[in-house]
């Protein structure tokens, strides 16, 4: 019996040990599950060129006329210095991001129609570009909608050219006008700005002044556009046919010196941006808008559509980092202590690569920093936990109902026993975003209504009734 005992007691122990082992296996790969990869996005090409051969014709003819008519041509100091470039693009304010851009085509110095070389002897370029293509990343469409990245003028000078009004969501090559202005320098040089968002252009006109780093407009994608950029061109003369390459290079045969007060590197590898989100983040491509799934605050107990309960979606979003580089990840506590931390090895080189990872949350309140380091470059963001949602005067009364709940597509809403005047109803998911809103007034103490929420995605969700005095808060929960 007592062997018995022994074998029953060893065999428990065994089937503990192996049941730790499956439960860490199943928390390690739910921990450790990533996805993403390369961001293929769309790029103009000698076939689908920035600005076609044809509308060079008619700007040439436009800048002529308008030099002209302002009489600038007399104007034009030679001798002064040659123009210094400042970056011809800013975040809004308010708006931060440690990297928003990377450089879809330089300008293509070689002059053979089969064959292309950037200034720096590379092929970040395509057959016959006179500019560089300034993109901004992620969420492009997004960044367009919301006024996120503005142009502003590289240098002082003169307006000679200006359109605005015109369609900003294209993808591919067309002969639509884009919205765009061209900058005459005090040294006859001139600045060229392309693809700009409808009605984003400097309410200025064509003869005003504009100083450096004055707003000129949003970056867009009207014109012959690819997808949201700015399509900058340097002429040393009034036409086209005097392109220069503003970056300085062992293969740039248009001019010895650099343009830029500060040239960036050819190639510059870096942590674009982190992010923490309630679920995955969608990019459907052009010309469709992105949705982040960001948030600031997380409600425990969380539940994110598609991810195991209490996980966010922590990202990173990469440019041009080598293939077998190493990332270091962490989410940080509120007294700087790692809460947990991980690494990866991204797999191969891109030229634009985002990866997410499924991160248990933490549950004690506080605020916390997610960031992602890469080569001593840290990337950071930060975020809040809480179990509660920082409402003074919250009232669980039996007097609101909601049923279903849990529901799938559809609830109702059934108040009764309240005082009879005005409240305002607020239903918003867990990151605070308002769905829907009103005023409503109860009479005789009642009042009911249906919500359909079908479309909306799975998870939780906060119903507010609320007067001057108080507020009455029930969670839905959305299956």
């Amino acid at each position: 019996m007592k062997n018995i005992s022994k074998i029953l007691k060893t065999i428990g122990i065994i089937f503990l040990f192996l049941a730790s082992i499956s439960l860490y296996s199943q928390t390690n790969k739910k921990d450790f599950q990533v996805d993403g990869g390369n961001y293929p996005f769309p790029k103009n090409d000698a076939q689908h060129p920035c600005i076609s051969i044809e509308e060079y014709e008619v700007l040439n003819k436009e800048v002529g006329e308008n030099l002209r008519k302002l009489h600038l041509e007399d104007r034009v100091n030679r001798n002064s210095l040659t123009t210094s470039l400042n970056w011809p693009l800013q975040t809004a304010s308010g708006f931060t991001q440690c990297s928003y851009h990377f450089i879809g085509a330089y300008v293509d110095q070689n002059t053979a129609t089969t064959a292309i070389q950037d200034y720096d002897c590379g092929t970040n370029t395509y057959d016959g570009h006179h500019g560089t293509d300034i993109a901004i990343w992620p969420y492009s469409f997004y960044k367009m909608d919301n006024n996120q990245i503005e142009v502003v003028a590289a240098a002082a000078g003169t307006i000679i050219q200006k359109a605005d009004g015109n369609f900003d969501r294209n993808c591919s090559s067309n002969t639509l006008t884009a919205n765009s202005i061209i900058i005459q320098h005090a040294d006859g040089t001139y600045a060229l700005y392309w693809h700009m968002k409808k009605n984003s252009v400097t309410t200025k006109n064509v003869g005003q002044t504009v100083a450096a780093g004055e707003y000129l407009g949003i970056v867009g994608s009207s014109g012959s556009a690819s997808g949201p950029h700015l399509h900058f061109e340097i002429w040393s003369g009034n036409t086209n046919t005097t392109y220069k390459d503003p970056y300085s290079g062992s293969c740039n045969l248009l001019n010895v010196n650099s343009w830029w007060a500060s040239q960036k590197p050819h190639t510059d590898p870096a942590i674009m941006k982190v992010s923490v989100n309630t679920t995955d983040n969608i990019m459907p491509g052009c010309p469709t808008t992105e949705t982040p799934n960001e948030s600031d605050v997380y409600v425990i107990p969380f539940q994110g559509d598609g991810l195991p309960a209490g996980y966010a979606k922590f990202y990173v979003f990469l440019r041009e980092i080598p293939a077998n580089s190493l990332l270091t990840m962490r989410i940080l506590n509120p007294n700087g202590t790692a809460f947990s931390s991980w690494t990866y090895t991204v797999p191969t080189l891109n030229k634009i690569s985002y990866w997410g990872f499924s991160k248990l949350l933490p549950t004690t309140d506080g605020n916390y920093i997610f960031d992602a380091t890469y080569n001593g470059q840290t990337c950071s963001k930060s975020f809040t936990i809480t179990h509660s949602l920082g409402i003074n005067d919250v009232t669980t009364a039996d007097s609101f109902n909601i049923f279903p709940n849990p529901t799938s597509d559809e609830f109702s809403l059934s108040v009764y026993s309240l005082e009879s005047k005005t409240y305002t109803y607020c239903l918003s998911n867990i990151t605070g975003q308002i769905i829907e809103t009103d005023k409503i007034t109860i009479n005789n103490h009642k009042w009911e209504k249906s919500f359909l929420i079908s479309s909306l995605s799975k998870g939780i969700y906060f119903l507010t009734l609320n007067d001057s005095n108080s507020q009455i808060v029930k969670k839905i929960i959305k299956n």
